[in-house]
């Protein structure tokens, strides 16, 4: 570890000059005795120029701030220190300190933000800020980053800025006179009581925050201090020689002083732990006339190292001879989780032979040890930290059901989590900690479906999805013309449709006015102009159908108007300047089919067909109307889950691959169960497979 120039700098008014703010009886006493516990106890030095009552106006703050400038070095930690009133601004929700001579004129405070510009200027490897005022936590917006297991050697390694406020957007306690703050009273007990060789700012963070919330009225926020030139790192306080009763060199953000841990243990007694102490495996018997053995062991050693290690199939043991690995496979943390497993299982149990060979019955007392209730917040903070608990950790798909798992996750080149995890997904080094699920669940075929992606996508996409529906009516089979080279609307012009009642419209590629180049628009005006004789002759014009805007040609969309609806013709097309303001809408669909559900199997991953038909689903939440039709055609299939197909670029790099092994896919598919045809849905056919089959039908 470097040996560090340790500052501090602290501000403390208990006296103010205006009425305003009622005179404070702790500032000045806890800045005292917070310089003299860093100064005893780990080598710190006071900045001489510090400031107190009437010396710290605004004038002198920020002076001593720019004198600090010069004054710190890039390899120094710098403590800043502020005890005083604070105050925010209720039409800004800004925070501010409050300076000796600081009045009801906000002009007269000093801004979070400035104070924020005046730490990014100074040149510190590390640097914190603590602020034992009122509205303090206004300062921060973030909040910190999960704790993982890291060295102090790799946190002091890397440049950081931190903030601990004494409480959110709110007032806090000055305490009892001569008695320190409630939070400055636990901040300087954590840095006495501290036996530590090592201790960081997040340690400290934890400790004051949680001591502070459960025993005043007020909430303590810590996080690090965002573009000001934080890199990940944290300051770490050497303890002085004769004050280091451990030497323990790996934190997890909770003090690794026994006494400081077990204070905040007894705060937490009430809350439902993790169960860690234990681990419970179920391995291939090592023995001779079994086939199982079920193991109960102590986790830890007595210097809070995990006496197995586990990896993929193995459990690894250490000995005298070095390790011995034997195969696993399942782990549990409690014996219900055993006794659970076994009643899935019960065949497995019934065919084959086992023994269970049990741990001293002091392990029944081990979760009250220190090494347990330090892990067990450990992994308590972890699932805090799980943004998206109902994700499986492994595949990353969405938990749908009510039969999956909470696991721990310790596994060697694995990162440390907790979280859920599908059934089938489940590896045999997951510690099993609990069943999880959601209650009241209805069964469904919807199995591990992200709704929320799903909806997020469907704001943006499906703009041709619907207009098919309600523009076909009646009709249940159609032909969706896939061109993969239609992919760049770019150009100056475009192509005007002028119908027989005077009305226009543009030709469009997707939801989008179709685009042409100076080079390419008069031919396409001649070939469009040149069909539309052939067409008039055939009695098939193109046209729309005025109340659906539906457009098509004049025998098709014949057969499917409804009788108070009129078709309208094609009159002629004519070349148009394009101009963004033509679009009639400055539509938010990004995707013209997308997003479509593709059905998979949950257990292969191979994607369903009908045949040769591959289905694509518009609305998962109909798919139990979709599986009953197809079961009847095909049988009973394995359990299927939807995997969402999230662009139309993504959706072509699918189409294109069925169609090139021959496959066709098809949206929406529902059939006659009596004579097996298709009833209903969408055949997606490349377009010069339907020029071609034009050809042949003309042949």
């Amino acid at each position: 570890m470097k040996k560090r120039r340790n500052v501090l700098f602290t501000i403390g008014i208990d006296k103010y000059e205006s009425k305003t703010w009622k005179d404070l009886e702790n500032a000045v006493l806890d800045c005292n005795e917070l310089k003299k516990t860093l100064e005893e106890r780990y080598s710190f030095e006071e900045y001489p120029d510090s400031l107190f009552n009437n010396f710290a106006t605004k004038k002198e703050i920020y002076n001593s701030f720019n004198t600090l400038k010069s004054y710190i070095e890039p390899e120094d930690n710098l403590i800043i220190f502020f005890a005083g009133h604070g105050s925010m601004n209720p039409h800004t929700n800004r925070g501010y300190w409050i300076p000796f001579e600081g009045t009801s004129d906000t002009s007269t405070w000093i801004e979070n933000s400035v104070i924020k510009d005046l730490v990014q200027d100074l040149k510190a490897k590390h640097i914190w800020l603590i602020a034992d005022s009122c509205f303090s936590g206004t300062f921060l917006t973030n909040t910190r980053n999960i704790t993982e297991e890291l060295t102090y050697k790799k946190l002091d390694s890397q440049k950081s800025r931190w903030m601990l406020s004494s409480g959110s957007e709110e007032k806090v306690s000055d305490g009892i006179p001569t008695k320190h703050s409630p939070f400055c009273k636990y901040l300087i007990h954590c840095l006495k009581n501290n036996t530590n060789e090592f201790t960081c700012v997040s340690e400290i963070i934890t400790y004051v925050k949680f001591l502070t919330l459960n025993n005043s009225k007020q909430t303590p926020r810590g996080a690090f201090i965002d573009n000001v030139g934080h890199a990940e790192g944290e300051m770490v306080l050497i303890l002085d020689k004769q004050f280091v009763l451990s030497n323990t060199k790996i934190t997890r953000g909770t003090p690794n002083t026994p006494e400081l841990r077990l204070e905040l243990a007894e705060h937490q007694k009430n809350e439902k732990r993790f169960s860690v102490g234990k681990e419970i495996i179920l391995i291939e018997a090592f023995v001779e006339e079994q086939d199982y053995l079920i193991l109960e062991n102590f986790r830890f050693d007595d210097d809070g190292n995990k006496k197995l290690r586990f990896k993929e199939d193995k459990v690894i043991f250490k000995s005298k001879d070095g390790d011995v690995s034997y195969k696993l496979i399942r782990r549990f943390a409690t014996w219900q989780g055993l006794t659970r497993y076994t009643e899935l299982n019960e065949q497995y149990f019934r065919e084959n032979k086992g023994a269970m060979m049990n741990a001293h019955s002091d392990i029944e007392k081990v979760e009250e040890e220190l090494h347990c209730i330090t892990h067990a917040d450990y992994l308590q903070e972890l699932i805090d930290f799980n943004k998206d608990l109902m994700s499986c950790l492994h595949c990353g798909e969405k938990i749908s059901t009510n039969d999956s798992y909470l696991v721990e996750i310790d596994e060697i080149n694995f990162k440390n989590n907790v979280g859920n995890v599908h059934k089938e997904c489940l590896r045999n080094a997951d510690r099993i900690l609990g069943k999880s699920g959601f209650e009241g669940l209805k069964e469904s075929s919807l199995i591990n479906f992200n709704y929320t992606l799903w909806l997020e996508l469907l704001e943006k996409g499906q703009g041709q999805i619907q207009p098919l529906y309600s523009k076909l009516g009646k009709l249940k089979i159609a032909v969706i013309s896939w061109n993969p080279e239609n992919n760049i609307n770019i150009g100056k012009y475009c192509v005007r449709t002028v119908f027989e009642n005077g009305s226009t419209d543009f030709m469009k590629l997707g939801k989008e006015i179709h685009r042409f180049k100076s080079s390419e628009i008069d031919n396409e005006i001649a070939n469009f102009n040149s069909q539309l004789k052939v067409q008039k002759e055939e009695n098939d014009l193109p046209g729309i159908i005025v109340e659906t805007k539906l457009f098509g040609h004049f025998q098709f969309l014949s057969k499917i108007k409804k009788p108070n609806q009129t078709i309208v013709n094609v009159s002629h097309y004519e070349k148009a300047i394009y101009s963004n303001q033509l679009e009639e809408y400055q539509s938010k669909i990004e995707n013209d089919y997308t997003p479509l559900g593709l059905i998979k199997s949950i257990d292969t991953d191979e994607i369903l067909t009908l045949g040769n038909l591959v289905p694509l689903i518009s609305n998962p939440i109909e798919i139990d109307k979709y599986y009953n039709n197809w079961k009847e055609l095909i049988g009973d299939f394995e359990e299927q889950s939807i995997q969402i197909i999230k662009s139309d670029f993504e959706l072509d790099t699918y189409i294109q691959n069925f169609l090139s092994k021959g496959l066709q896919p098809i949206l929406n598919p529902l059939f006659n169960i009596q004579n097996s045809q298709l009833e209903s849905g969408f055949l997606i056919k490349s377009m010069e497979s339907i020029i071609e089959e034009a050809k042949n039908q003309n042949r």
